[in-house]
């Protein structure tokens, strides 16, 4: 092989040109050095960053997806209490709706055995109905105007005192319509006016046992067979219990009062649970009462439509199906002008029963229930010289009549056990789709 010729004088005289200038020498050093340099550190960068991302990346991945993993874990088990809570408020709001209607009942035994026949088990009820409203109004402190017949022995008395001899309007006696004070002279209407006084002085709220719904049915019920017999005390029972929130309304609306004078709630002009005119109720003109109905038709019901619901269709759309039973009733008062919704917001409050199981048998629990909406509403003012506030003294202030169609919610779950069959039935035969013709 023959050997490359190389000329040393050749490569020394271009060497001199270095020689010659220096300068340049340097940055030609350094840029060889950096070409030599950069070839295997690309080639090390590259084998680098693959080592990277088959190690140290995949691994870091791992380590994320492990400390993701546990912090869900951790993040579950804390939320454990939570959710437990959680589930813990629905049972504790499913059992308040229960207990609403865990109610005591007038009594135990017309509902305890759906195979008795005896017509006597229902004697009971009935009278503990009727003393049940008695008791309310005593709770009330309730009176009454004074009578004609208390009006016009007032008067005899003191013309007799006076023996002036001047005559006297008649006694209305039993057909007739009442007193007539532009017929008296100024002094008996002064008498009038102090007898009506003392009496309103005597009580807290004008109210009598016909102003609630069921007293005068009840007063004279008899017993005509067994599935109307039972309907009449089931549904009756539903609206005893509304008629208890009625009168502890007004009994916590007048605690602090002296007498009707000073009462915010001043008569409970009544309180019914079925149509007053054999069709939808007129709110806030009426001048038929349940005591107009005819007697079969003033039991309460369920309300399963528009058909028997005082209110039409409900704003709340709420109707009687497999969880609740919904029955609409009436209230009409007289109130203080000033104290309209505070008397609608007490109707609707929270109040407290007692409950000792469906048949008498448990200790005795305190619950508390709120089961009234109101529907419709209508505020007019009190004409007090209208016939029907002639005799009742109101007091100073301005008073106003406020009458409201509400609903009572039941929890049907509560009661299921104790429910008559027959009442079940009606409501499955409401239910159940119309049949076409």
């Amino acid at each position: 092989m023959k050997a490359p010729n190389v000329n040393i004088k050749d490569i020394l005289k271009k060497l001199s040109f270095f020689k010659n200038n220096l300068a340049l020498l340097v940055p030609i050093l350094i840029a060889v050095v950096a070409i030599l340099s950069f070839i295997p550190t690309t080639l090390l960068s590259r084998g680098l960053r693959s080592k990277i991302a088959t190690e140290s990346v995949q691994a870091s991945k791992q380590i994320d997806g492990l400390i993701q993993s546990v912090d869900q874990a951790a993040a579950a088990e804390a939320m454990e209490p939570y959710i437990a809570a959680c589930a813990q408020d629905a049972k504790d709001m499913n059992d308040l709706m229960k207990q609403t209607t865990l109610r005591e009942l007038l009594d135990y035994k017309v509902f305890a055995d759906p195979n008795q026949t005896s017509q006597l088990v229902f004697d009971p009820f009935r009278h503990a109905f009727v003393a049940g409203i008695e008791g309310m109004l005593k709770k009330l402190n309730a009176g009454g105007p004074p009578t004609d017949t208390e009006i016009y022995a007032a008067l005899d008395v003191a013309s007799s005192r006076s023996m002036s001899g001047r005559s006297r309007p008649r006694s209305p006696g039993a057909g007739g319509r009442g007193l007539n004070l532009r017929m008296m002279t100024e002094t008996d209407r002064k008498i009038v006016a102090k007898i009506c006084e003392d009496k309103a002085k005597a009580a807290k709220v004008y109210a009598s046992p016909m102003d609630l719904g069921g007293y005068a049915y009840w007063s004279d019920w008899k017993f005509e067979d067994w599935d109307k017999a039972t309907r009449e005390a089931w549904y009756w029972q539903m609206a005893y219990w509304i008629l208890e929130d009625v009168t502890t309304t007004v009994q916590q609306m007048n605690k602090d009062a002296e007498n009707t004078l000073r009462s915010p709630v001043k008569r409970i002009m009544s309180t019914v649970f079925t149509l007053s005119r054999g069709g939808r109720t007129m709110i806030g003109g009426r001048a038929r009462r349940a005591s107009a109905v005819p007697k079969d038709k003033q039991t309460p019901n369920y309300v399963t439509g528009a058909r028997n619901a005082m209110a039409g269709t409900p704003c709340t759309g709420r109707l009687s199906n497999e969880e609740m039973d919904v029955m609409q009733f009436e209230v009409d008062v007289i109130v203080g002008a000033g104290e309209v919704m505070h008397f609608m917001q007490e109707l609707c409050s929270a109040k407290p029963h007692k409950f000792r199981g469906w048949f008498g048998e448990q200790p005795e629990q305190t619950y508390k229930h709120n089961q009234i909406s109101i529907l419709e509403s209508s505020v007019t003012p009190v004409d007090r010289e209208d016939f029907n506030h002639s005799s009742y003294v109101y007091g100073e202030d301005e008073v106003v009549n406020v009458d409201l169609i509400c609903e009572y919610v039941f929890n049907v779950g509560s009661y299921g056990k104790i429910q008559p069959k027959v009442v079940v039935d009606d409501l499955k035969t409401a239910a159940a789709p119309a049949k076409k013709k």
